[in-house]
């Protein structure tokens, strides 16, 4: 990690800066003044200083001659908004290193920063090394010193739902039994939002120190990527700045532990990963730490790794909490969480406004709050297990409509277990139950006006010859052609208004009346001939196939009657020349009758098949479209089927199945 100090009059990362000082390899520290970080800039605590000066900076020329005496292999970047070469010289005499105006050069300013940052790290390293051997023992009784500070350190457990707390005080009982001068404990931050937690942090922070200036505390952070917080993520030891070699990471080691003054360094984890490091001096005493004084340290942090884990837990588990609150909170949609104890847990402000109670801390909601509508399904559902659908309930002002659903709360191991808890949904449908009912009232009237039309049409199709006649009567009332024409008129006529009207009877009928046993080779027969009476078409002929000789059927005979009828006459409108009706009657061995019927036309085109049993729905000019719907109505009151079929797939126009006469019930 690179360590950046920034001077300049703003309180932010200037806009022209922004894209290469605000990466995530990059700590920049901002100051208006040198001055309140001169003591860091001498302990080498920053890589790289850039003094930036706007246009009503005048004294930052100044600010590079404090830093400059500070530290004389500080490396710094002097910028300013306008060049002027008299700028340019006066920045190099006064100790910049490099010079640059606005725009400032992106990539060129962070590759500088990057090699910068590499040649600091090199230049740490020394030539050669003497490893300075760690003292095996002191004059202290390892095994009392061990046991007296665990029961000292059992004092600090009533801090351990407080990270920041916890730590502070470990460090200030720890410092009364290894006398060490300054200490600094830095650990990853943790998520600032609780369910962010799918990447370990990088950068270790300060928690807390003692023995450290306030300035470098706030300005140095240590990384998972390179120096100390590396080598102790990847291999958790004591690491002693006196047993470093003279690699490059071993430099930047030495260089990080000299800006903190420190030559010890430990990891503090919860036995499962690196949580932070533990950066510490030597004895106050010229004496070495023994081996049994850092083992013991060593566990301890290890201690203090784990508490702090669970203490962060614990956090986490109240942002959790907080964050499930916040969520019931903010719906729109009424939550109650109800115990098994049939107490009221939870109800977030909607379902207090839903059931018109006050919200109140002194005086929340109870169990003899909930409508009596409600409490029972709940009461069922938590002593009982017996979870109901969703139900609907009115306000008691009946201006509103509420769904209500019942959720078990218990997880899935103890989803058998009773009583258990569950969570109350209420959802307001009002305005859904309204549009529903607009939606149904619409329906219903655009029925009633083509129910309207199509029977005013077809009335008026049937007056205009009567109509005509009655016009001719007085004049040829003795013409024996003229009484021919009026007998025929009205016999066709009334015909077709009786039909008409039978066919609003069935479709007003639901069940099935009268009903009894009867062939279906009869009951085709019969049909035809009233079909062939009703459109006067005497050629026309029906080809009969029964394989079925023996079954019977069950039900209305005049109701399924008139549904052959009907598709009859569908039949032989739609046979051109002399026409020809094949019907084929067969048994299945799962107790049903199939009728199938064929005509000489060219079939249903596919557009037609779906929506040909639909009501009102024709591709004629004359009738009204009710024959196919309603006789798909009566096969389905008799628990039949009626399909349209492909012709040319299955060479059939339609086929119904109907149940036998055993198998059939008389509900409808």
């Amino acid at each position: 990690m690179t360590h950046l100090l920034l001077i300049t009059n703003d309180k932010e990362v200037p806009f022209c800066l922004r894209d290469v000082l605000l990466g995530s390899e990059i700590r920049t520290i901002i100051r208006e003044h040198s001055q309140d970080s001169l003591d860091t800039v001498r302990r080498g605590a920053f890589d790289i200083a850039i003094v930036y000066a706007n246009e009503e900076d005048s004294h930052w020329l100044e600010e590079i001659v404090k830093l400059r005496t500070a530290s004389s292999e500080l490396f710094m970047i002097a910028i300013t908004p306008d060049y002027h070469e008299h700028t340019e010289a006066n920045a190099f005499e006064n100790g910049a290193n490099l010079y640059f105006s606005e725009p400032v050069p992106a990539q060129t300013l962070s590759r500088l920063i990057k090699q910068q940052s590499a040649q600091g790290t090199s230049a740490n390293a020394p030539s050669e090394y003497t490893p300075h051997p760690i003292q095996q023992h002191s004059g202290i009784d390892s095994t009392s010193f061990a046991l007296k500070a665990l029961r000292d350190f059992s004092n600090i457990l009533s801090y351990s739902l407080d990270a920041k707390a916890l730590t502070e005080q470990f460090i200030f009982k720890l410092r009364e039994h290894i006398r060490f001068s300054r200490i600094g404990i830095f650990l990853e931050n943790p998520a600032k939002q609780s369910f962010v937690k799918h990447h370990t942090p990088k950068h270790l922070s300060c928690a807390t120190s003692l023995g450290l200036p306030a300035d470098l505390v706030e300005c140095f952070q240590l990384s998972r990527d390179v120096g100390i917080g590396k080598t102790l993520t990847e291999h958790p030891r004591v690491l002693d700045m006196r047993q470093l070699g003279a690699s490059s990471q071993d430099g930047l080691i030495r260089k990080e532990f000299g800006i903190l003054g420190c030559h010890l360094a430990l990891p503090i984890s919860d036995r499962e990963r690196t949580l932070g490091v533990a950066v510490l001096s030597g004895p106050v005493t010229e004496r070495d730490f023994s081996r049994d004084e850092l083992e013991l340290l060593y566990l301890l942090l290890e201690e203090l790794g784990l508490a702090i884990r669970n203490s962060r837990l614990h956090t986490e588990l109240a942002n959790h909490d907080q964050l499930i609150e916040n969520v019931l909170r903010s719906m729109s949609s009424g939550a109650i969480a109800i115990s098994e104890n049939l107490e009221i847990l939870y109800a977030n402000q909607t379902a207090y406004n839903f059931l018109n109670l006050s919200s109140s801390e002194r005086s929340p909601m109870q169990w003899p709050d909930l409508p009596p509508q409600i409490a029972a399904p709940v009461h069922k559902a938590v002593t009982q297990g017996d979870m109901p659908p969703p139900f609907q309930i009115t306000s008691p002002t009946n201006q509103h409509v509420y769904r209500i659903s019942i959720i078990p709360l218990s997880q899935y191991a103890e989803s058998s277990l009773l009583p258990r808890p569950v969570m109350l949904m209420l959802e307001d449908f009002t305005a859904i139950e309204a549009s529903k009912a607009h939606e149904l009232q619409s329906s219903r009237d655009e029925l009633i006006s083509l129910i309207a039309e199509r029977f005013a049409h077809e009335i008026r199709n049937s007056l205009v010859p009567l109509s005509t006649h009655a016009q001719l009567l007085d004049r040829k009332i003795d013409n024996p052609a003229f009484q021919q024409s009026l007998k025929k008129a009205l016999l066709s006529e009334t015909k077709r208004i009786k039909r008409f009207s039978e066919q609003m009877l069935y479709i007003a009928q639901d069940t099935i009346t009268a009903p009894g046993e009867f062939t279906p080779s009869k009951a085709l027969e019969d049909s035809f001939k009233r079909a062939k009476e009703q459109l006067g078409y005497d050629d026309a002929k029906l080809e009969l196939l029964d394989h079925a000789a023996a079954a019977t059927l069950y039900g209305n005979v005049e109701a399924l009657g008139y549904a052959l009828e009907e598709l009859f006459l569908n039949a032989l409108q739609s046979s051109p020349g002399a026409p020809l009706v094949t019907a084929q009657i067969s048994q299945s061995d799962q107790g049903s009758i199939t009728i199938k019927l064929r005509d000489t036309g060219v079939g249903f085109p596919p557009e037609v098949a779906n929506k040909a049993v639909e009501a009102f729905y024709t591709t004629r000019n004359t009738g009204i479209g009710l024959g196919l719907s309603i006789a798909k109505k009566i096969v389905e009151q008799h628990e039949g089927k009626l399909d349209i079929l492909n012709k040319k797939q299955d060479d059939w126009d339609i086929a119904l199945k109907l149940p036998i006469a055993q198998t059939i019930s008389t509900n409808g």
